[in-house]
């Protein structure tokens, strides 16, 4: 994946610029129409969303009638999405819209100067639910910076299947297994059949089987998201839901079921591999019926879907999201933010929200949208089990919008889980737990430094914000209201 996930759009505070709508579906085309950032008389248009390519350009063509100004839309790989908005920002020659793939807290967008004030239509800005605008996440200081585009209900773990593969394996491709054992069992029926079984994105640098270890976490009982626990705030990596669900992970690869390459396949040689015909099965979002489309475009027709897996099946498969962050941005030396604000607008039109749906990438806000559509079944599928079984979860920016502050003076830390379950797969690590313990703590050091900043800046935050005792699993959190 990239720098910036789809994590990050459903993601917790610490990534407050994201949780749904991030790190999209790639495919090998890099770019559609071009042109120079800030270019006169042209409003820019970049993003990282390929399974909207199509839709995105012809809906320049289209806004750029109605707006009576040139959209010009260019499409990045989201491999390569994050270095050239970087170093367009550098150079002062950013787009007047960029999708949200920076990696950056919105705090830090505000005050790096890479985002300017959005403002719609009330007709629209009524459209959106009341959470899409929350201090913090999409506002700040009671502006908008950020456009919400996703549903929060969306995962990046289903399991996607080939229909022909499994039917050759004697496996019923609309029963896909929901544990463990019958999943490993099923993918041993397909390696029997001289099929290969599985594949993951596992490379890169590690960002997408860091978010699905994140998902599998969750199902395997974890009571929070990203390591943090919800009911304690605390960071806590090294819990048995996550040393289950990698050593799970390390069996499936120890019995040769896991595609030969896949611990250096980013999301592109992935999925490339599965919408190929060249694998059985393929963990990976909700978008992937629209990531796999854009790549070779029969597969679409053996599409399957399975939920996220959980240890044994009679465990509720819940996974918890935070609220809807930005899917674009306006930059901030933007020659024209008004109209860019329409542009914004208009993705709310009943047009565009049913393009998306057909694109089959993300799910809009509106997941009403998506039984009536032409999607087809497995994606309408995977958006019914997310919408049942993914929920709000707390989050310490929004009980105290002032971690904002804390946000911006975060940093990555590294190795990562994503990082920790390549080495322990491909066998330089040995001690898996005591790898995950480095993280909860390092973590933990982290967020300490960054509140004690923004303590000294003059921040009101504290360690017990991030504490949520009345938190429930299995259901949306109402003091997140």
């Amino acid at each position: 994946m990239t720098g910036m996930t789809r994590r990050s759009l459903l993601g917790a505070s610490v990534l407050a610029v994201a949780g749904a709508a991030v790190g999209c579906s790639s495919s090998t085309d890099e770019a559609g129409s071009t042109s120079g950032g800030g270019a006169t008389g042209t409003l820019d248009w970049w993003d990282h969303f390929s399974s909207f390519k199509k839709l995105n350009d012809d809906w320049a063509k289209n806004q750029s009638s109605a707006l009576k100004t040139n959209v010009a839309h260019t499409y990045y790989d989201a491999s390569k999405a994050p270095q050239a908005f970087q170093l367009a920002h550098q150079a002062n020659k950013m787009p007047d819209i960029f999708s949200n793939v920076v990696g950056l807290p919105l705090s830090a967008l505000v005050s790096g100067k890479w985002v300017h004030e959005v403002t719609l239509p009330a007709d629209i800005k009524s459209k959106l639910p009341k959470d899409a605008f929350t201090e913090g996440i999409t506002q700040l200081d009671g502006k908008l910076y950020g456009f919400p585009m996703f549903s929060l209900r969306q995962s990046s773990t289903l399991v996607w299947v080939n229909k022909d593969h499994w039917g050759k394996a004697g496996l019923d491709p609309n029963n896909v297994p929901k544990d463990y054992a019958a999943f490993k069992d099923a993918l041993g029926k397909l390696k029997g059949a001289g099929i290969q079984p599985l594949t993951l994105a596992i490379g890169a640098d590690g960002g997408r089987i860091r978010d699905q270890i994140d998902d599998m976490a969750q199902t395997a009982g974890f009571p929070g998201y990203q390591g943090l626990q919800f009911t304690t705030g605390e960071y806590a990596y090294h819990d048995d839901a996550y040393v289950t669900v990698i050593e799970f992970l390390k069996e499936l690869n120890d019995a040769k079921l896991i595609m030969p390459g896949s611990n250096n396949f980013g999301v592109v040689d992935a999925r490339t591999r599965f919408a190929s015909g060249a694998v059985g099965t393929f963990i990976d979002g909700i978008w992937c019926a629209g990531g796999s489309k854009a790549l070779a475009p029969p597969i679409v027709d053996k599409l399957a879907s399975g939920w996220v897996l959980a240890p044994t099946a009679d465990v509720k498969p819940f996974c918890y999201r935070g609220r809807p962050s930005s899917g674009y941005f306006v930059a901030a030396d933007s020659k024209n933010p008004e109209a860019a604000g329409k542009l914004l607008a208009s993705f709310m039109s009943d047009e565009y929200q049913n393009g998306m749906i057909e694109a089959m990438d993300q799910p809009p806000l509106n997941l009403d949208l998506v039984p009536p559509s032409k999607a087809i079944d497995a994606y309408k599928k995977g958006v019914e089990f997310c919408k049942t079984n993914v929920f709000l979860m707390p989050q310490a920016i929004v009980k105290n919008p002032a971690q904002a502050k804390v946000d911006a003076f975060r940093k990555p830390v590294t190795p990562h889980v994503g990082n920790i379950v390549q080495g322990y797969l491909g066998g330089s690590i040995s001690d898996l737990r005591s790898e995950l313990k480095k993280l909860s703590d390092a973590t933990t050091a982290d967020r300490a430094q960054a509140l004690q900043k923004a303590k000294a800046a003059g921040a009101k935050v504290s360690e017990d914000d991030y504490v949520f005792t009345d938190w429930k699993p299995g259901q949306d959190y109402e003091g997140a209201k």
